[in-house]
């Protein structure tokens, strides 16, 4: 069945698939680190802006790393919040994370404010809008500091087999498709959703277009090559990180 994104994120059934753990993977741990080393040289990252945060699963993990004085955590279904707003009390941490809820589009009213930046659990791949995807990027980029850094994750036209030849064969009708090649249906629990899969050169082209510097993109199979470790791409996500500055 397709349905909205927003939809797509208040059902039960959905939602009980994030609130697995609150841990966070080996590259999201990888982001968080090169991020304070990009931040240290200017201060203490004290104040940080999550964007589709869900149920919170990373918000335990960015409290304890950081220890920032101020988490503000947003999403855009308000059963995901109620969900988070639980978990944020269990874990303790509730007194420094306010939560909203509303789309990463709207939250453009303050400048200046934030040390980071984290579009994880790769929520941009539910934003099939290329116009849509610049507006939340030109929203991190406005609501940084001078310096600070934005870290997420998105999906990426190469892994599996099918998913990859299914973009490679959608990159030779570029020509008509133009911005539209990376978009596909995705979702889960019989449900579908409009979503976007990047590739590194359009991420890349996204978040200079913002105004974001020294951008680091990895995929998950270059990352853990990096660790000298191998990644079977043909039987994983292998999405695309990012690190950026302002």
């Amino acid at each position: 069945m397709k349905i909205k994104n927003k939809d797509f994120w208040e059902k039960n059934d959905i939602i009980e698939t994030q609130e697995i753990s609150k841990s966070i993977s080996n590259f999201e741990q990888f982001m968080l680190e090169s991020s304070l080393r990009r931040y240290e040289k200017i201060g203490k990252i004290k104040n940080i802006k999550v964007f589709g945060c869900g149920t919170g699963r990373e918000l335990a993990a960015i409290a304890k790393f950081y220890e920032p004085s101020r988490i503000v955590a947003s999403d855009i279904s308000q059963n995901m919040i109620d969900k988070c707003n639980k978990n944020l009390k269990s874990w303790n941490i509730d007194s420094i994370v306010s939560t909203i809820v509303g789309d990463a589009k709207d939250f453009n009213k303050v400048s200046g404010e934030f040390e980071l930046v984290t579009i994880l659990n790769s929520m941009l791949t539910f934003v099939p809008v290329r116009k849509d995807r610049l507006t939340i990027f030109n929203n991190a980029c406005q609501i940084l500091v001078s310096d600070g850094v934005i870290i997420g994750t998105v999906h990426n036209q190469v892994g599996v087999f099918a998913k990859t030849w299914y973009f490679r064969l959608r990159e030779l009708l570029s020509f008509f498709l133009k911005e539209k090649v990376g978009n596909r249906d995705t979702g889960f629990k019989g449900f579908k959703v409009s979503g976007y899969y990047y590739t590194k050169k359009g991420l890349i082209a996204d978040l200079r277009e913002s105004k974001f510097r020294d951008i680091e993109i990895y995929s998950i199979e270059e990352f853990y090559a990096m660790q000298g470790r191998k990644y079977d791409r043909k039987k994983g996500y292998n999405n695309l990180i990012f690190i950026a500055s302002k």
